[in-house]
């Protein structure tokens, strides 16, 4: 398996870009929720840069969707799109850092970079083990 070693710059220009995509659509969310594991580091980082509180509760995002309170939904890849295939079917507004575009079967809202390979890419928050 072939690896692309994602680096704290990349994460940092990813965060980076992704709040500046958040901040211009004017959407002004109640909270941040991550996905497990991989969307986590990236939900407190965006968290932090925007201001907005990040819940670890499912239970507190969907309180806020029957309320019609927007909720951002984060992730760090969007490879086949299964993981979060169920928040987009929810209408939830989704963030990914990195989107395999020809293996996606959904579209972030928010997105830092477009990729079309298979390499796996390892987070530094990851081992080469996680990919097994």
């Amino acid at each position: 398996m072939e690896y692309d070693i994602i680096s704290w710059e990349s994460i940092n220009e990813a965060v980076e870009i992704l709040a500046k995509q958040i901040e211009d659509s004017n959407i002004h969310y109640e909270v941040i929720y991550g996905l497990a594991r991989g969307g986590l580091v990236p939900a407190v980082m965006l968290s932090h840069k925007l201001k907005i509180p990040m819940v670890l509760n499912m239970e507190e995002v969907w309180r806020l969707k029957v309320k019609n309170k927007p909720a951002l939904i984060v992730d760090d890849i969007s490879d086949t799109g299964e993981t979060l295939r169920y928040f987009d079917d929810q209408k939830f507004d989704i963030a990914a850092l990195f989107v395999r575009v020809h293996t996606s079967k959904i579209k972030p809202k928010y997105s830092y970079k477009n990729i079309n390979h298979n390499n796996w890419l390892l987070f530094t928050w990851e081992t080469k083990d996680s990919s097994k």
